[in-house]
């Protein structure tokens, strides 16, 4: 029976506990409320190169302890995704409320319309199981399934073993360990290489067998293995051409793969996005499709770039004059045709410094550029014309007073709360504060009256003296001012000031016409397409494309 009474108070204890969830459902409006669950996926992974083991020391070929793992990195460098077909899930948001519609992100994007996200493609299983149907196609850059690879090397570390990589996975942060071993017989390398995928928790071997005089000439087969291996999805391969012209860039997916004539890479199957880009045409961008068993072939028709602005550059000194990477000619220059566009125009000539200068051209107009040259050097010059002092630039003293405003302005804020505080202790202690009490006590107490009084002066003259004194080092801001909105002058409000001045007076000898335009880089287009459309494009290209 004890024990019956016991579980029936147990039991009203809970619910007394429970019954207030009530009250807080109601409150936070959960009963109206109704979202979709979602899910976040792993965005990137980290694949982390150790230094081999010889499997029999010898002095002259321990190069190959690091240069073997050197070579595979080059091979790997091309490598930007690596294909999940289940990726790890990072967050999930379950689903509640009654008939849910949107998730909690689309809700919140529909709410808030002016502003920008990127948007969300996968949202949960069903969406990634479509994908996996080939129900939906999506670009590596959105499907989750591709997961960025960013490669650590770890060359000075003892290489584990396989056994041993469970464990410094996770110590390392290291999502794939690549090390292993080679034996020399005779003239031969025998390279044993272990792949350790810390996620499916297994070891995956490779064996390549090369000549010792040439076995970094001959590793290509055994990195190309290894990229296959991580790239996690059947590849084909891609030829690309450009009309019969040579040398022009071929990317997939932003990733480098040859110039043209491109034969026989092979690359991962599924929509990709090539872009090719050759100086003096325009970029050419198209999404293709790779297919299993299906080698992709294609021959780009580039379209030459007509030159429609003009430019004239004139010196004092005869100069070699560059349109971003390409050579114009010596000064004086005089109506010659360029690539309409923004661009970074750089005038050079032995024994001077180089000028830089930018060049928005507009079709069918002129752009006149008049330079002085100075005597000089360049990397000399551009590497220490803002130095102050030792290796310090404006730039860095602008820094540092804004730093030192700061610390002002914290000092400042510390000592106007003293004094107040120092009011606030010495109110505790003052005992009477009105006139009623004052003459009451006067009237019961009068031979205490004076020494009470005196004692109490004392408290307040101590703290409005000790009040006075902090504001007077710490000034008064004119938005702290509630008399007369003035600035009253302190110590830490001169500082704070002569730091701001600083700091203007910094920034200001650091800036001129050649720090900004040096800095300079053409505009990234939002899209980079055949034809006029993009007209900044083609400058873009020239300084951030390269192989």
């Amino acid at each position: 029976m004890k024990h019956k009474i016991s579980a029936l108070f147990i039991i009203l204890g809970l619910l007394c506990n429970v019954l207030p969830l009530y009250s807080i459902d109601d409150y936070y409006n959960f009963p109206n409320q109704s979202y979709k669950g979602s899910v976040t996926y792993e965005s990137s992974r980290n694949l982390c190169l150790f230094s081999f083991v010889a499997t029999t020391p010898d002095p002259t070929k321990e190069y190959l302890i690091k240069g073997i793992p050197s070579v595979l990195l080059s091979e790997l460098r091309s490598l930007e995704y690596t294909y999940v077909e289940h990726p790890k899930a990072n967050v999930v948001y379950h689903s509640f409320g009654e008939a849910p519609v949107q998730t909690l992100q689309e809700k919140i994007d529909a709410e808030s319309q002016n502003v920008k996200r990127k948007k969300k493609e996968i949202n949960d299983e069903k969406d990634l199981e479509d994908l996996r149907s080939g129900k939906r196609q999506l670009a590596p850059e959105k499907d989750p399934r591709y997961v960025k690879v960013t490669i650590k090397q770890f060359w000075e570390r003892k290489a584990p073993s396989p056994d041993e990589s469970f464990g410094l996975a996770s110590k390392l942060n290291c999502d794939y360990i690549l090390t292993g071993n080679f034996e020399i017989r005779d003239n031969e390398l025998i390279t044993k290489v272990f792949l350790f995928d810390d996620f499916e928790g297994k070891t995956i071997p490779f064996e390549h067998k090369t000549s010792v005089i040439r076995a970094y000439q001959e590793m290509g087969p055994l990195g190309e293995s290894i990229r296959e291996k991580l790239q996690g999805k059947d590849t084909t391969t891609v030829a690309v051409s450009a009309s019969g012209e040579e040398g022009a860039l071929v990317y997939l997916d932003g990733i480098y793969l040859g110039k043209t004539p491109l034969i026989g890479k092979k690359f991962p199957i599924g929509k990709r996005s090539l872009f090719v880009f050759k100086e003096g045409f325009h970029p050419y961008k198209q999404e293709i499709q790779l297919e299993k068993g299906k080698p992709f072939q294609l021959d780009v028709n580039l379209s030459l770039k007509l030159s429609n602005s003009y430019i004239t550059v004139s010196t004092n000194v005869e100069s070699d004059v560059y349109l971003g990477i390409q050579y114009l000619g010596k000064t004086p220059l005089n109506h010659i045709a360029i690539p309409s566009g923004m661009n970074r125009l750089r005038i050079s000539k032995e024994g001077y410094i180089d000028s830089f200068r930018a060049v928005d051209a507009r079709d069918n107009e002129e752009v006149v550029v008049d330079v002085e040259m100075r005597e000089g050097k360049t990397e000399v010059y551009y590497k220490n014309k803002q130095n102050v002092f030792l290796d310090h630039t404006y730039k860095d003293f602008a820094t540092y007073s804004l730093y030192g405003s700061l610390l002002f302005y914290v000092s400042y804020v510390y000592l106007n709360y003293a004094s107040r505080q120092a009011y606030s202790a010495a109110r505790s202690q003052v005992t009477l504060v009105n006139a009623t009490a004052i003459s009451s006590f006067y009237q019961n107490n009068p031979n205490e009256f004076f020494f009470w009084y005196g004692v109490q002066n004392s408290i307040i003259d101590d703290a409005e003296s000790k009040a006075r004194s902090l504001k007077r080092v710490a000034g008064t801001l004119p938005m702290e001012n509630r008399k007369d909105r003035q600035l009253v002058a302190g110590p830490m409000v001169i500082l704070m000031g002569l730091m701001l001045v600083s700091a203007a007076t910094f920034y200001y000898l650091g800036i001129d016409e050649e720090t900004l335009e040096f800095g300079y880089l053409p505009v990234s287009p939002s899209a980079i397409s055949y034809g006029q459309n993009a007209r900044e494009g083609y400058g873009y290209m020239q300084f951030n494309v390269r192989y």
